[in-house]
């Protein structure tokens, strides 16, 4: 059985602390990032818990920059580095971001920045084998990119798997319609976001929970070894965010007078969030979370291939 545990994630920002190209790199600090290493640490075979061969399937900047990290890990008493990379994006845009990120960070020579779709079989050679696979919020992407194919995910991900390997799949929790209190104007938040997707003709992101993750790995006779969750800290910066996602979207819209009265709408929200989080703010002084909406939780799931083919 898979052990389960809950702490918190800041949404604020992405913590990682990389130098420029040709630097040493520094530390990646993100508590996701950090629960794949703990547990490559605690899982990994004791003559080696380096990461080895690692397939992004999911790739973008924050996930780049932390294999980054460990490219450039390899004389660290941990062990915890990655000899080659590969990774992969539906989107061409980013792909030219990541390879952009690759060459700041040096390390455009040291793997693969492929531009692909999981619905294509042909996506990678059938022999093309990984020690690590890294499913950094692939799944709740797949919607907007390879819809109706999430439930053999795990299963095309497993034959790039070599025997004993690790799966690591980082996700968000569905967010609630509704919940109770201030955190609510997230959930609004959401649906406007989403509204704006639809309306300009685009396809939304749809999360899926752990136990929907633990039971399709189960199908794909993966072994689950660890589920950790991690609760959301919103901070109105991560707010504005979404909003932005959903202004971006209004000139796509079908009609002018629809995208005005959306600006309107998608401003007074901002308004109220920023209110919100003040009084946040005025409630305590004391802790460095006062400035922010706790909702939801993220999580990271290890998964183990057996070393053992099933009959």
């Amino acid at each position: 059985m898979a052990s389960a545990k809950m702490t918190v994630s800041d949404n604020s920002e992405n913590n990682s602390n990389i130098k420029s190209s040709n630097n040493t790199v520094t530390k990646f600090s993100d508590v996701l990032f950090s629960c794949i290493e703990q547990n490559q640490i605690k899982y990994g075979s004791d003559d080696n818990k380096g990461f080895g061969r690692i397939l992004d399937a999911g790739t973008g900047s924050h996930s780049l920059r932390w294999i980054a990290s460990l490219l450039h890990n390899d004389d660290e008493p941990d062990g915890l580095h990655v000899s080659h990379y590969t990774a992969i994006t539906a989107d061409e845009k980013m792909r030219q971001t990541v390879v952009k990120e690759a060459k700041t960070l040096d390390i455009l020579d040291k793997g693969d920045i492929i531009i692909g779709n999981w619905q294509d079989d042909d996506l990678l050679k059938e022999d093309e084998l990984y020690d690590t696979i890294l499913a950094d919020y692939l799944i709740g992407a797949m919607d907007g990119f390879s819809p109706y194919i999430q439930d053999l995910i795990f299963e095309r991900l497993a034959r790039h798997l070599k025997p004993g390997g690790k799966l690591y799949i980082v996700g968000l929790n569905p967010i609630a319609d509704k919940v109770a209190g201030d955190a609510n104007i997230f959930c609004r938040i959401t649906k406007l976001r989403d509204a704006c997707i639809l309306l300009a003709g685009h396809r939304c992101y749809r999360e899926y929970p752990p136990h929907w993750v633990e039971r399709h790995l189960e199908r794909a006779n993966m072994k689950l070894l660890d589920t950790s969750k991690y609760d959301i800290l919103y901070s109105h910066n991560a707010i504005v965010r979404q909003l932005n996602v959903a202004r971006s979207k209004l000139p796509l819209f079908p009609t002018k007078d629809l995208a005005n009265e959306m600006a309107k709408a998608i401003d007074d929200l901002e308004k109220e969030s920023k209110e919100l989080i003040d009084n946040q703010k005025s409630k305590s002084s004391s802790s460095p979370n006062n400035k922010r909406l706790r909702l939801g939780f993220d999580y990271v799931i290890t998964a183990e291939k057996s070393l053992v083919a099933s009959p």
